[in-house]
């Protein structure tokens, strides 16, 4: 049997295996799997996306033979114990003739949470959980399905880049650059988790952002969502969007309301350019509820979706507390001009257990509220 520190290693590989299924498979979680014969790891697996093999089958698969007498595995999370779109991954793990099965965090589903163990223990298995630090990185890993699984509701998050003094535009209404290329590439790495992103009308009116996620050799977009409760960005007097003209236009959907849907010049616009409307609830001043996007994901089948709105709609979220999950860039620069746009009061969120980040001059704060 490995020692402490072989097993810290081997747990860490698997995380990084997991994370080769970046982005890619939602609503499931990632997952990585080595098996290790006399200490050296002989195959290793991961769960690429929804409907593909599980990691435990896949680095069971991949080894192409049947494992040694004493062989571990090492996997990240808990091993299924239930049917659904493939066969549980604790029969594979039994019919493999493995032994020895080491796992670095439970699965979050109360109902599902041990029960892999159990029926491996009772086959006669050795089962042994990663130290609590393998533990809390394992679980933080996937914290989408994490919230998913506790809460039964899709997770907003919400991210946001300011200054030294809290601004997020040097004049309102012009682009400004805050943080620098580090932080931005940060950024794009986590827009291409998410399955959604999320902006307000002010934004695509005054970025005119594609929201991809760019890269060397990929292009991703999400689902695109915008909240525009009076089609504002569909006006006669505003320029086509790069969102609605590109080529993922048909991965963009705005959120409206009545008052939207009631401007006709604006709603043939929108047909034109082949955006679907999505009508929703409006609260008094008739603009969309804050609720709403969390309604909508459930009716686009999205587990999460990663806000970059501006000030209006992250305060809006905030102070409903329709913010799952906060990402704060902070830059050092300082915007002092007459007409800056200050952000959110952050110190009224706190962020539980956050984890921090330099990049470059500029830092990173993220976590639960």
């Amino acid at each position: 049997m490995p020692d402490f520190e072989k097993k810290e290693i081997l747990f860490r590989r698997t995380l990084e295996l997991a994370k080769n299924g970046w982005g890619n498979t939602h609503p499931n979680p990632m997952v990585g799997a080595i098996i290790e014969e006399g200490g050296e790891v002989v195959s290793e697996g991961h769960h690429k996306r929804a409907g593909s093999p599980h990691a435990e089958v896949a680095a069971i698969s991949n080894l192409g033979r049947s494992p040694i007498e004493g062989a571990s595995m090492f996997v990240s999370l808990e091993p299924c114990s239930t049917h659904g779109r493939t066969p549980p991954c604790v029969d594979a793990i039994l019919k493999s003739g493995i032994k020895n099965v080491f796992i670095g965090c439970l699965d979050p589903n109360p109902e599902h949470a041990g029960r892999g163990i159990k029926i491996l223990e009772e086959a006669g298995i050795s089962v042994h959980l990663g130290s609590k630090e393998i533990q809390a990185q394992a679980t933080r890993l996937n914290f989408v399905f994490n919230h998913n699984m506790l809460k039964n509701c899709p997770l907003i998050a919400l991210k946001m880049a300011v200054t030294k003094n809290g601004m997020v535009a040097e004049i309102q209404g012009v682009p400004s650059r805050i943080t620098e290329a580090e932080a931005r590439a940060n950024m794009m790495h986590w827009r291409r988790f998410f399955p959604a992103i999320c902006v307000g009308a002010g934004t695509v009116l005054s970025d005119d952002p594609s929201l991809t996620a760019r890269f060397t050799a990929e292009t991703w977009c999400p689902l695109r969502i915008i909240v525009d409760s009076n089609l504002v960005t569909l006006g006669s007097l505003v320029p086509d969007r790069v969102i609605y003209t590109d080529e993922f236009a048909d991965r963009t959907i705005i959120l409206t309301t009545s008052h939207g849907l009631s401007r006709q010049d604006r709603v043939s616009r929108a047909k034109e350019l082949g955006v679907r409307l999505v009508k929703v609830a409006e609260d008094e001043t008739g603009r969309a509820k804050p609720d709403a996007l969390r309604s909508a994901l459930n009716q686009f089948e999205m587990n999460a979706v990663y806000c970059e709105g501006g000030p209006t709609l992250a305060r809006s979220l905030l102070n409903t507390g329709n913010v799952d999950y906060l990402f704060k860039y902070r830059s050092p620069k300082v915007f002092d001009h007459e007409q800056a746009l200050s952000g959110p009061d952050f110190d009224d969120f706190l962020i539980k257990v956050p984890i921090t980040e330099s990049l470059g001059e500029d830092h990173l704060t993220h976590g639960f509220l």
